[in-house]
């Protein structure tokens, strides 16, 4: 799809005019207003001397069908914490015990859900540990059992004291059903599904790569535009509302249907009126590739009501349970803590890709952290932004006790040249974006928005047409891997990402530098690395120069290079 001037135009006047309440994140933004601190910042945890136990349980599935109810399972996590995040209590160590969970012993864990009590042994400060449940005796139904996890700790080196910690949770019990439905792995945040086409099938994990569309602007009067994302090896559309020709947008579910792509539902527009919302969930819940729904679009930026997300989400549960509900957050850091309670999925959208981080073009004024609106909050217009907002996310929602129950997702800039942004993202600094967001524990993408620009190897779509298969085909068997570890690192300006599933390493690689740098594989986690041209598979990368001859135990990136590596030992 070519790129068109009057589309920009259109887009940019649309972000604008999403501007024009009052505030934005909180904040004054045009020349006759003053200085106000916007307040609403995310309050950090404080410093514990002593060691603090982070106990939590959460069904490995939300929900489990009636078919699950033999085979499900509970997660717990029981690390030793120095910081006041939700939940931490003191706890007490023996004496001469290391942070390895071996020498700390072990917690007598009980899962109690309805009249069902399962026991068992897990290690201190162990994470990903498995509980068998059998939910069999229980009723399926729409409202979610209450679970209560307690847990006992007698310190090997204590004199027979026993001291007792306590945590609830929930897990979502809903009968079989031949319609749409979408499973989150709290495992680790995939979503599982069946086959979009609506043939069933089993479940299978799913990360998604999609984009946003307008549909009254583009799906509305072009279909084949659906075909062409598909074809780019995309697997999940997001019509932009309001969908107000509601026998096209019939025909946009259809499509993506025959052509097997999800959809995402959008109630943006109506989202804070539940009786519009109880009316679409009605019509829509059951189609067989329905994703999730989406409530608010950066209720943060506009201020809506703090309380709105979580009434949607929590009439959407009651009437639908089958799917998960995401919102999109603009601002750096303006009451998220509120506004995530309405999802189960968080989205971040933070566009820096050629804006003035200090100096609104739009409203000619400055931008600073109590005022000013330059199309990226707080941001430095560079690719760290996104990477430090996709981390910001992730940390602020473990702080919280949901690291396991809500997932981050991202939202790769691929607009620009108009309003805020004096030029669009090229297609590699778009897969950077994408690259730098699962680096840090994105585990969706959908982009903003389509159509992008033309269709050479150096656009967005063009860099798309070959990336998106290999993310599916490399990338994402590492990234919903429940047995997977991962760590993500940062070697002067070299951002790395490295998952290892047992058997190989999966390393994904951002240059953000101006400059070209060479990342000794021992400083991002592969110091086992000796012979790069033995171990290390190149997937897939631009701007990497190639390993000289003495010069195998690293990687070198020219400015702004990307990357997907195996390594296997």
């Amino acid at each position: 799809m070519k790129y068109n001037k009057g589309f920009t135009a259109m887009l940019a006047a649309g972000l604008v005019r999403g501007s024009l309440a009052q505030t934005w994140c909180g904040k004054n933004y045009m020349s006759n207003q003053s200085v106000v601190p916007p307040g609403g910042q995310f309050i950090l945890p404080t410093r514990s001397a002593e060691p603090l136990l982070s106990f939590r349980c959460a069904p490995v599935f939300r929900p489990y069908l009636e078919e699950d109810a033999t085979s499900a399972a509970f997660i717990v996590d029981s690390l030793i914490v120095y910081d006041w995040i939700a939940g931490a209590e003191p706890i007490s160590l023996p004496s001469n015990s290391s942070s390895s969970s071996g020498s700390l012993g072990s917690l007598s864990v009980t899962i109690n859900v309805g009249s069902i009590y399962t026991t068992a042994s897990v290690p201190l400060n162990a994470t990903g540990i498995q509980i068998p449940v059998d939910i069999s005796t229980l009723s399926a139904q729409k409202t979610a059992y209450n679970v209560t996890c307690s847990a006992t700790y007698s310190a090997s080196s204590s004199s027979g004291s026993q001291q007792k910690f306590n945590t609830s949770s929930s897990i979502l019990y809903l009968p079989d059903t031949n319609a749409s439905v979408t499973k989150t792995d709290l495992r680790t945040g995939a979503l599982w599904v069946r086959p979009a086409n609506g043939s069933g099938g089993a479940f299978a994990p799913f990360v998604p790569q999609g984009f946003y569309i307008n549909f009254d602007q583009y799906l509305a009067t072009n279909l084949s535009m659906i075909n062409q994302l598909k074809d780019d090896g995309f697997n999940t559309l997001h019509p932009i509302p309001p969908y107000d020709n509601l026998t096209i947008f019939q025909q946009v579910i259809e499509r993506t249907i025959n052509v097997g792509m999800y959809i995402v539902y959008d109630m943006r527009s109506n989202y804070q009126n539940l009786s519009t919302v109880a009316q679409q969930v009605n019509t829509y819940a059951s189609i067989p590739n329905l994703l999730n729904w989406e409530t608010a679009h950066e209720p943060d930026g506009n201020s809506d009501p703090q309380n709105a997300a979580q009434a949607t989400y929590d009439l959407i549960y009651q009437m639908d349970g089958y799917h998960p509900v995401s919102i999109v957050l603009n601002c750096q850091d303006y009451n998220f803590s509120p506004y995530i309670k309405g999802a189960d999925i968080v989205l971040q959208d933070a566009y820096p890709i050629g804006i003035n981080a200090t100096w609104s073009p739009v409203w000619n004024t400055e931008c600073t952290p109590d005022f000013g609106h330059c199309g990226c909050d707080n941001c430095q217009g560079q690719m760290w932004d996104v990477k430090a907002r996709v981390q910001t996310f992730k940390d602020r929602l473990n702080i919280l006790g949901f690291d396991r129950t809500k997932s981050v997702w991202t939202t790769p800039q691929a607009f620009g040249s108009a309003a805020y942004w004096n030029t669009t993202p090229t297609g590699m600094q778009w897969a950077a974006m994408g690259f730098t967001s699962f680096s840090h524990g994105a585990i969706g993408s959908k982009s903003y928005q389509y159509p992008t620009t033309t269709n050479n190897e150096t656009s967005i779509e063009g860099t798309a047409a070959g990336l998106t298969v290999l993310i599916q085909e490399h990338v994402q068997p590492f990234m919903v891997d429940p047995k997977a570890t991962f760590v993500s690192y940062e070697y002067q300006g070299v951002d790395a990402g490295v998952w290892y599933n047992g058997t190989s390493y999966l390393l994904i690689v951002v240059n953000m530098n101006s400059t070209q740098v060479y990342a000794p594989f021992l400083d991002i986690g592969l110091g086992w690395i000796t012979n790069a041209t033995k171990q290390v598979q190149r997937v897939f990368s631009v701007f990497e120069v190639p390993a000289a001859s003495g010069n195998l135990t690293g990687i070198t990136f020219e400015p702004g290079g990307i990357g997907i590596h195996i390594a296997t030992p």
